[in-house]
């Protein structure tokens, strides 16, 4: 083994016995954010980040529409004072990157110009892998719906308020894409299409999910004058995302110089997912993904009016304004026989629905081949997403010719909580077999294994 590989396998092992004794701390309220208070001075512009300003810096609708992947808008955004991540080791301070919001051009499900943003953390840590410094290109975990969700909104705090509701908006992955940045990667965090910026956000549409991603590295490029290589990554909302931009890079971005992709506990069938989140802790990022599909899929709008009760509307347009934290504490335990007429779940209605049906079967991932080796990472006990879609999602990978290496994750079942500790427990694995696949080194293939 090489000298550079002892020490990534030493330094992933170190991140997972850290993480692993802490997970739960992640996930019982705490926020992933610490000293939220933000470093003087702000952001010039800082006001322009609230809710639904017009005119403000995520006010797209007069901007042109230029090539995919294009800087449309961007300024400079300071850090909090300080971050942890329960489970991680501590990060230095001062933080160990320079953050900007970023709005850029991407395309939609059928083609047309749709600007969005993210954050980019321009890391400051040296880069001691081989070659030039790495970027990564991080899809979040579910954020929600309204646009005071979006993870570059509360770049300076870590946290903050939706207006909507009153309910606190928690940027945890501000915590991982900084962990990233100390380890020498450039973090371009993406807000997903119509997430903070005007629009619906489709919620886990998997090419809109992928254009975002894939527009995210040509944006973060051009902002550094890199063509650095690329990782994709992403746990549960973000582990499709990573999945779906690997698949189609190929066709959509063949210039990337794409090296590698890590999904973790990704929605890769989302009939099976709404099937086992429907009674969740989850249950309203069912109302997110109907009310992304309405906005693209007239299909999925006739199954709304044909079959969505008065109460099932109400929770569609609550839900298109909330957060993560307001979904848990509304509709938590729900079921979705509570918005039908016939008292029938939304699974079972959809499955009714021929046309409805084939919406969803278009979202399925693991029709592409990805030509990069992909880590993929599947919960025994998850609550959210159940392990038997991602084996699935590996095992088609594999038969196209994938070399997919994967992680069965063990953490015992809380109720909401073993779904989230796993992109904690993941973390040192991926970051391991990152660092392995930017060596150079042979990928671990775990095809006909799982």
């Amino acid at each position: 083994m090489s000298r550079l590989s002892r020490q990534s396998a030493r330094r992933s092992r170190r991140l997972t016995a850290v993480a692993a004794t802490s997970v739960f701390a992640l996930v019982s309220g705490l926020p992933a954010i610490a000293g939220a208070q933000p470093s003087t001075p702000l952001s010039p512009n800082r006001d322009a980040v609230q809710f639904d300003q017009p005119g403000g810096f995520y006010d797209t609708r007069d901007l042109a529409p230029a090539s995919p992947g294009a800087v449309l808008r961007a300024e400079p955004a300071d850090l909090p004072l300080a971050v942890s991540v329960p489970g991680l080791p501590p990060l230095p301070s001062p933080l160990p990157a320079v953050a900007q919001r970023v709005v850029y051009q991407t395309l939609d499900v059928d083609g047309r110009p749709v600007a969005t943003s993210g954050a980019l953390y321009d890391s400051t840590a040296p880069w001691t892998g081989p070659g030039p410094r790495p970027t990564v290109v991080l899809g979040p975990g579910t954020q929600g719906q309204g646009d005071a969700c979006a993870p570059s909104r509360t770049i300076e705090t870590g946290v903050g308020t939706n207006p909507r509701s009153g309910g606190p908006v928690v940027s945890y992955e501000e915590g991982f894409a900084l962990v990233l940045a100390a380890q020498g990667f450039r973090v371009m965090v993406v807000d997903y299409i119509g997430l903070g910026t005007p629009g619906i956000h489709t919620y886990s549409d998997r090419t809109e999910q992928a254009h975002a991603m894939l527009d995210g590295a040509r944006a973060a490029r051009d902002l550094t004058g890199s063509g650095s290589p690329l990782v994709f990554w992403g746990h549960s909302q973000g582990g499709g995302a990573s999945a779906a931009a690997a698949e189609l890079a190929p066709e959509y971005a063949p210039e990337l110089d794409v090296r590698a992709a890590y999904a973790s506990a990704p929605p890769a069938d989302l009939l099976a997912v709404l099937d086992h989140i429907d009674g969740s802790s989850l249950t309203g990022a069912i109302g997110f993904a109907i009310n992304g599909m309405v906005e693209r899929y007239p299909a999925v709008q006739q199954v709304v009016d044909r079959h969505v009760n008065d109460a099932g509307r109400r929770a569609l347009d609550d839900l298109a304004g909330l957060c993560l934290a307001d979904t848990r504490g509304a509709y938590g335990g729900r079921t979705t026989t509570e918005w039908t007429n016939s008292g029938q779940g939304l699974g079972e209605l959809i499955r009714e629905e021929p046309d409805a049906l084939r919406v969803l079967d278009h979202q399925r991932i693991g029709n592409r081949a990805p030509v990069v080796p992909v880590m993929l990472a599947g919960g025994i006990n998850d609550d959210i997403i159940p392990l038997g879609q991602v084996e699935q999602l590996g095992r088609d990978w594999c038969r196209q010719g994938t070399s997919v290496h994967f992680r069965y994750e063990t953490t015992p079942l809380i109720p909401g909580v073993t779904h989230a500790a796993a992109a904690v427990t993941n973390f040192g694995p991926a970051l391991q077999f990152v660092n392995d696949r930017l060596a150079g080194l042979p990928s671990p293939d775990d095809c006909g294994t799982f």
